[in-house]
């Protein structure tokens, strides 16, 4: 990545409200730093953050980077629309996993809009790359207000494509993730094989480590075997509600509330991470991250709800997160 980048051609614009603070950065579109004010005015970090955008593209963790075209996985990284099939990339195993090996966490953006509490950015994904058809105009319009912070993505393609884009911050209030209390607006989850695929199945949540319908602890039921295939939380739950997710830190006094429009929200919990972010290195569970999105292989299992752009329609998406401390 040091031949591609250069830390002079990726700027880097804070967006501000009087109760949240965001460094965004044109590599990935990647929110670098997320600060909220407390009561006692001081600003305090409730993100994982890297020093150097490319050290968080070696960590291999995404982190903060805007994800597409699709995000999460792609069986066989292939699917078919309109009759064709297109193959991509594989980078999970067998599986295409958030947009492939180049995918737009990797991708300059560029800049269209830049306002003290607002910025705009885009990107123009051709015909034909990492395999998915059509070429694809991406913006994302990120929004300070109060205490929330909304990300909008708009596209628009020339041919008929498939896209589901999400965020992907990961999260820490200043205590073990395990001890920072969760609640998932979801009374099920789609359950996965062994390669991390959903079997196509919706089953409630009620009597499994899934039940986040309370306020429970991340780590309450982290060691349950249901666990061991993917070392603990990586999966999709099925959202009955735009208000995703709460989390809270009895530690911090730190509470955020995720919204949405889209069906599903990805938990996982950072069971992977590594990477040395410029002044440590990071270890497994040293952040959780909440992922709006469309179920995982959605795109294959026709019972789910698909993530199909049609040649010329304008799609759209949101994310907010709101804090109060």
């Amino acid at each position: 990545m040091e031949e591609t980048f250069k830390d002079k051609d990726i700027s880097r614009f804070v967006i501000q409200s009087e109760g949240i603070r965001a460094t965004i950065s044109r590599l990935g579109g990647a929110i670098e730093s997320l600060k909220i004010k407390g009561k006692d005015g001081e600003w305090r970090e409730v993100c994982l953050h890297f020093l150097s955008p490319i050290d968080r593209i070696k960590s291999d963790t995404y982190a903060g980077a805007v994800i597409g075209r699709v995000c999460n996985r792609i069986a066989g990284g292939n699917f078919s629309l309109g009759g064709r099939t297109y193959f991509l990339p594989r980078n999970d195993g067998k599986n295409t996993l958030h947009g492939g090996k180049d995918g737009f966490d990797k991708r300059l953006f560029n800049r269209e809009g830049y306002e003290p509490h607002a910025l705009t950015l885009s990107l123009l994904s051709s015909d034909g790359d990492q395999g998915f058809p059509g070429t694809l105009l991406l913006r994302v319009f990120y929004i300070a207000e109060g205490s929330s912070l909304t990300v909008r993505f708009s596209a628009v393609s020339d041919e008929d494509t498939v896209w589901a884009p999400t965020l992907h911050p990961y999260f820490n209030f200043g205590e073990g993730i395990e001890d920072t209390y969760l609640q998932i607006y979801a009374d099920s989850y789609t359950p996965m094989d062994g390669r991390q695929i959903p079997t196509g199945e919706i089953v409630p949540v009620e009597g499994t480590p899934f039940d986040f319908r309370k306020p429970k602890k991340i780590g309450a039921d982290i060691g349950s075997e249901l666990l061991n295939p993917a070392n603990g939380y990586d999966h999709n739950f099925v959202l009955f509600s735009e208000h995703a997710a709460t989390a809270y830190s009895e530690k911090s006094g730190i509470k955020m509330d995720i919204y949405t429009d889209m069906p599903g929200l990805h938990f996982y919990s950072g069971n992977f991470l590594k990477g040395n972010t410029g002044t440590h290195e990071l270890t497994p569970r040293d952040g959780f991250a909440l992922e709006p999105q469309y179920f995982p292989n959605a795109v294959n299992i026709k019972k789910f709800l698909q993530p199909i752009l049609k040649k010329g329609e304008q799609k759209t998406h949101y994310i907010r997160f709101t804090f109060a401390r």
